[in-house]
């Protein structure tokens, strides 16, 4: 075959790869936006039926009434609800997502500030839930029956029927106030004045405590998928002849088992992250951890309507955007899967 015939074939297949999967991720995108549009719509909803006058901190008590409810007119306080909505989506669009009444700044400011303590927190419990849950997870599903499966199975169900915050206040209780090994608040030491080195030293030291309660409920859930999973492959006929192969164990457990288990992990992954998002909530409120879960808290009881409605935004866009990647992740661990349809 001619060098521009074989040039043409690459062409063909490349167009053949890329057309579809562009389409795929822009028919999900189109889901993506219209789920993000009923989510705004929904909480929007909730929250300004909520009782009580988010704008009573904000404006001087001693005013005179008539003053104050012309103030109430022109922030829009008496509008329909639906104009309330249109006016906000109108606002978000162009980057707006309004004016914190609490913090004193506008929303994204305020957002931006937090949204990286949440992903230290996060990333560090996820990362520790995977590591502890994969291998784990694949030694119970290899070992059916045995001490150490039933050991690991019983651990699942503890962690998983323990709400976060009673571990919270043990392992403060314990790890904390008695022996003294981890700060049991905050982000840093108070007026500390570290920086380099000593100060990354120093946020990892508070970072353990949260991120191990964190973690918890994440690990049980993963740990009880890879088991299910693996123990279920190893009844199938694939698995048999690679052992009739005589391939080595190792292989067969961390390429084959491991390859065809991580499907359903990834989809466990996906919607681990909104519950790592709202475990936060709980996590960063006991830990006085400074990122969004507490500043949802905060926003919630001070009646803060535009910070509240500017995190369930970004929370939403994070979920969505997790959900797009396990589904692209999907392609890359099977890629029998039809992205066709």
């Amino acid at each position: 075959m001619s060098s521009s015939g074989m040039s043409r074939n690459r062409k063909t297949d490349l167009h053949r790869t890329l057309f579809p999967v562009a389409g795929y991720v822009l028919r999900r995108l189109g889901a993506a936006l219209a789920v993000l549009l009923g989510i705004s719509l929904l909480v929007f909803i909730i929250t300004y039926l909520q009782p009580g006058d988010p704008y009573a901190s904000m404006i001087d008590p001693a005013i005179a009434p008539e003053d104050r409810e012309q103030i109430l007119r022109n922030l829009g306080y008496y509008d329909p609800l639906w104009l309330k909505y249109v006016s906000w989506l109108k606002r978000v669009l162009v980057g707006d997502w309004g004016y914190s009444i609490q913090f004193g700044m506008p929303v994204s400011t305020v957002i931006l500030e937090r949204v990286g303590n949440t992903l230290v927190l996060g990333g560090a419990a996820l990362g520790l839930a995977v590591l502890a849950a994969v291998p784990l997870g694949l030694y119970a599903g290899v070992h059916r029956g045995e001490l150490g499966e039933k050991a690991i199975t019983g651990l699942s169900f503890v962690l998983m029927s323990i709400p976060a915050f009673f571990m919270a206040l043990v392992l403060i209780a314990t790890l904390s106030a008695r022996l003294h090994l981890f700060p049991s608040s905050g982000i840093v030491t108070a007026g500390s004045t570290a920086g380099g080195w000593s100060l990354v030293w120093d946020v990892i030291h508070h970072l353990v405590l949260p991120a191990v309660v964190l973690s918890f409920v994440s690990f049980a859930t993963y740990c009880r998928y890879v088991q299910s999973s693996v123990s279920e492959l190893l009844d199938k006929d694939f698995v048999r002849a690679l052992f009739a192969r005589r391939i080595p164990r190792t292989k067969v457990f961390g390429v084959h088992l491991m390859k065809n288990a991580a499907k359903p992990l990834l989809t466990t992954l996906s919607i681990g992250v909104p519950q790592l998002l709202s475990g936060a909530l709980i996590t960063e409120s006991v830990f006085s951890w400074p990122g969004i879960g507490q500043l949802s808290y905060q926003a919630a009881t001070t009646r803060d309507y535009s910070l509240l409605l500017g995190i369930t935004l970004f929370l939403a866009v994070i979920t969505l955007l997790a959900n797009l990647i396990a589904d692209l992740l999907y392609l890359v661990v099977d890629p029998r899967i039809r992205i066709s349809q």
